[in-house]
Formats: C-alpha cells, structure tokens, sequence
C-alpha cells in the first residue's frame, strides 16, 4: 500500500512541478485578467496530464508485448559481438516472452494521475468558456 501511494504521489509531483513552470512560463501569477488565468491553467494541466497519460498508455501496450520482437531483435544483433554467439540469454523468441512476461509492470498509477490532470484541465476549459460567454 505504501509503495503504491508512492507511485501514485511521485507522478503527481512531477505532473505538478510540469504544470507549475508552465503556469510561471505563461505569466499567471502576474495576471490580472480571470479570463486568461483559466486559460492558462487550462493548458498547464493540459500538457503534462496527456504527457504522463501517453507514458502510462505506452507502457501498457509494451506490457502487451507491441515491441518485444524489435527488443528481441536487438538483443540478437547485440549478442553477435560478444565473444561466444552461442552464449546469448534467450535462445529463442519464445524464450524472451516467457522471461517478459514476468516482469510486467503497473501503469496503473500514470493512466489515473495523467487522465485527473487532464480532467481538471476540461474543468478549467469549461469555466474559461463559461467567462467568455456575454452575459
């Protein structure tokens, strides 16, 4: 549990440190208008959240084996310069997705950290547009 509240909390420090320079970038603790401040942080939470999101789905489809030929091929092109070929770790491609499957990892908490980020984003986009409107 511990360890899981650490993934979760480091991803979310790193997506707000992201949308903290963004915000500095964009000038918005020196703005005055409300109107481009929404905007602003509309787009700060925007970027990281689909970047981290992007990460977590990535991830996802490698642990679904997507890339494990292109990886297997480059342990096979690599392995033809140590001295003995024939003492390479996998001997075949079956070999290499019976070792991968072990080691699947948790994306868990970047999918969820990434698409909240984006969600308070839409919130902050909502509310920019509802500013907007002509009352």
């Amino acid at each position: 549990m511990r360890e899981r509240l650490l993934k979760y909390g480091i991803t979310a420090a790193v997506g707000l440190a992201a949308a903290l320079i963004i915000m500095a970038a964009k000038g918005v603790f020196t703005q005055g208008d409300a109107v481009k401040v929404m905007h602003i942080l509309s787009d700060a939470f925007f970027v990281p959240g689909v970047i981290i999101a992007c990460f977590g789905a990535l991830v996802l489809v490698s642990n679904g084996g997507a890339f494990d030929i292109f990886a297997y091929g480059a342990h096979i092109f690599f392995s033809l310069f140590k001295r003995d070929v024939t003492a390479r770790r996998y001997r075949t491609f079956y070999d290499y997705r019976r070792s991968r499957a072990e080691k699947k990892r948790s994306v868990a908490f970047m999918l969820v950290v990434g698409l909240a980020m984006v969600a308070v984003a839409a919130v902050f986009l909502i509310v920019y547009y509802a500013m907007q409107q002509p009352a």
